[in-house]
């Protein structure tokens, strides 16, 4: 059998899930099985994404290859010229660690729900170390700007700082692949360039992309893990905003608490008292804070046992209905009143 983790795409081959998803950390609840012909695809990100931590990123791991080097062609040329484009770059590739890091963090918090799982917390660690390396790498070599000009203390400390910094962006690029290449949180399988037909799984996941009406799912923590174009369009929020938000996004703050008590009963119970074929209408709010009234119905996603793993929704705006109603409903007490 075969097991996606939802969180992040890792794909795990076995009788059962693992206790924790190895790339992100994820409960094994956050798996599902997949079928035994699906392809492993790559990562699709939605379309007109601006992502800024690989952006950034960039610019340190191509420019500290770049100071090493052009620091070995000052010591064995004897250029100084060199060495001082060196220091610019270093400059440079320090600059870019302060945007890297929080750009990382923000995709860490909205793609990863910001588990705590040890890859990121690795990443983090090295992006934090790279940051010490290059402000002590930088101000040694302001204090003492012929510094490599004599053999000393300083000398080597710098060196050995801008040979820390290479291992750190090494590692970070690493970990940053072994993420990319799991999946992302939110993409969707598509078909491969030069593929004849789209496969079910393929379909499927097309219909629920492309859906007017809102789909959504949650894990059991209440964790939004699913949002198409149509929940996008309702609530005013990309995906990329919405996954990995908690489901007190789009619950007015008023009904939090019975939420989250029906919520957790469910989740002991492994039942919940809406039937299958009941349409339920309640007011939600959108990205700006304003109301709706939404009429949706439930998907209980269950695993051993009978626990409920998963829970979807599809939904649609219906308060111009509601709106339609109370204004009748308005209009027949009036009618209703003794004159």
């Amino acid at each position: 059998m075969r097991w996606r983790c939802s969180v992040c795409g890792y794909v795990h081959e076995g009788e059962q899930p693992p206790e924790t998803c190895p790339v992100c950390g994820a409960e094994r609840s956050a798996f599902i099985r997949i079928d035994e012909t699906e392809t492993r695809q790559a990562p699709q990100q939605p379309a007109g994404l601006f992502r800024l931590h690989p952006i950034a990123a960039h610019l340190p791991n191509g420019l500290l290859p770049t100071v090493i080097l052009f620091l070995l062609l000052a010591l064995v040329l004897r250029q100084p010229e060199l060495e001082n484009a060196a220091f610019w770059l270093l400059l440079v590739a320090v600059a870019a660690v302060p945007v890297t890091l929080g750009a990382g963090l923000y995709d860490w918090r909205i793609w990863f729900g910001g588990r705590r799982a040890p890859i990121f917390l690795k990443k983090i660690g090295l992006a934090m170390a790279l940051l010490v390396f290059g402000l002590v790498a930088i101000s040694l070599r302001y204090a003492e700007p012929q510094l490599l000009g004599s053999i000393s203390w300083g000398a080597g400390l710098y060196l050995l700082c801008l040979v820390g910094m290479l291992g750190c962006v090494g590692l970070l690029g690493h970990y940053g692949a072994t993420l990319v290449y799991s999946g992302l949180p939110g993409s969707l399988p598509v078909e491969a360039a030069g593929s004849t037909g789209a496969s079910d799984t393929d379909l499927i996941a097309a219909i629920v992309s492309q859906a007017p009406d809102a789909i959504l799912a949650a894990d059991a923590g209440g964790i939004i893990r699913l949002w198409n174009r149509g929940a996008e369009r309702i609530f005013g929020m990309p995906a990329q905003q919405a996954i990995g938000q908690s489901l007190d996004l789009i619950i007015p703050e008023k009904l939090r608490e019975r939420h989250w008590q029906g919520w957790r009963k469910t989740m002991q119970t492994g039942t919940s008292r809406y039937g299958e074929d009941q349409l339920l209408r309640v007011p939600a709010q959108r990205g700006d804070g304003s109301r709706l009234s939404a009429e949706f119905s439930l998907v209980m996603i269950t695993g051993e046992g009978g626990r409920i793993e998963a829970v979807a929704a599809i939904l649609r705006d219906v308060s111009e209905q509601w709106q339609r109603e109370q204004r009748l409903q308005q209009e027949l007490a009036d009618c209703r009143k003794p004159e």
